[in-house]
């Protein structure tokens, strides 16, 4: 295999690390994560929908703009919960798979941390997942609202991490269960 393409896959040669020991399909979900994070930057800055009068919004609007717009027409509330669910949630469990996935040493303390917290995160990407496209297509029925691609950006990015997650939670199960073996 092509050194890029094995550091791209396994991360630095020199640390135990989950993705140094995943084997066949799993090696790809450093890639997987990458790809989420990457169509999660899209849905974020491309348009979203374009609406003519819908919550007093006239025009086309990025997920950004989107919520730059709710805060400044008074909807705080409702611009920091779709900050919370579509921005903030997914951020931070990307930058926590790629953690446990790249960096941190299946021995060490923080390894045990980051997966068992990754774990409790990644049961919670359902339920968002599930109220995308939900809020999306109440959105789209309303009759001054136009749809556009971004919105299956972000839930090809929200598909994408439920499946990396799900796969890591194997692969850090069977880390535990070796070090058990072993003591």
């Amino acid at each position: 295999m092509h050194w890029a393409l094995e550091q791209l896959l396994v991360g630095r040669a020199d640390r135990q690390t989950i993705a140094k020991y995943a084997t066949g399909a799993d090696r790809m979900l450093g890639i997987l994560l990458m790809l989420s994070a990457a169509l999660l930057g899209l849905a974020l800055t491309q348009p979203l929908l374009t609406a003519g009068g819908f919550m007093a919004l006239a025009g086309e609007y990025s997920l950004l703009e989107l919520i730059k717009a709710l805060f400044l027409s008074g909807r705080g509330a409702m611009a920091l919960i779709i900050a919370l669910f579509v921005i903030v949630f997914p951020v931070v469990l990307l930058s926590l798979a790629f953690d446990v996935w790249y960096k941190f040493e299946l021995g060490g303390d923080k390894f045990e941390r980051k997966s068992a917290r990754l774990r409790a995160l990644g049961r919670l990407v359902l339920p968002v997942f599930a109220l995308i496209p939900i809020a999306l297509y109440l959105a789209g029925r309303e009759a001054d609202v136009i749809l556009h691609g971004a919105g299956l950006y972000l839930v090809a990015s929200f598909a994408l991490l439920k499946i990396a997650t799900a796969r890591m939670q194997p692969l850090t199960r069977a880390v535990r269960f070796v070090d058990a073996e072993e003591t």
